[in-house]
């Protein structure tokens, strides 16, 4: 099951080479400044050497990065899989803050409070997870939210 102190210990070194990923020493996410360090569609957000954001998008064409993808929730702890069908959990059921499916037309982006966390999951319309992004950071949050609220 998921332990919160995974995603702090998070690190992009224990998933990916040097050589995969690049370094963004000045991005902005969601109006936040700090490091970005990615490649492909996984991206680990730091502020202060403290991961922040984990985010996984667009990764459904390449097994390469499925796989790596699931590794990382696997680390975390969850039991769902990108590219699978999601089964609701007591966690992750109806109980979502927001949906959104203006984001992408091809599925659903649902907006989880977790443990003092958001997470947004991205599912199809047959019912696939196809992303996931996981913020620790308070002014992200909010940044993220603040379209539901206007």
């Amino acid at each position: 099951m998921y332990d919160k102190t995974k995603f702090s210990m998070l690190n992009i070194d224990d998933f990916f080479s040097s050589e995969q990923y690049q370094t963004i020493e000045d991005f902005s996410y969601a109006d936040v400044q700090g490091i970005l360090k990615g490649g492909y569609q996984i991206e680990f957000f730091y502020i202060l050497d403290h991961v922040e954001v984990l985010s996984i998008q667009e990764v459904m064409d390449n097994t390469f990065l499925i796989d790596k993808a699931n590794q990382i929730l696997s680390y975390l702890g969850f039991d769902f899989k990108i590219g699978q069908p999601f089964e609701l959990t007591d966690e992750f059921n109806h109980n979502y803050r927001f949906k959104d499916g203006n984001y992408n037309k091809d599925y659903m982006l649902y907006y989880y409070d977790f443990e003092d966390m958001l997470i947004v999951l991205g599912i199809t319309w047959e019912g696939i997870l196809v992303s996931f992004e996981m913020v620790n950071n308070k002014t992200i949050i909010n940044n993220r939210l603040e379209f539901f609220y206007t």
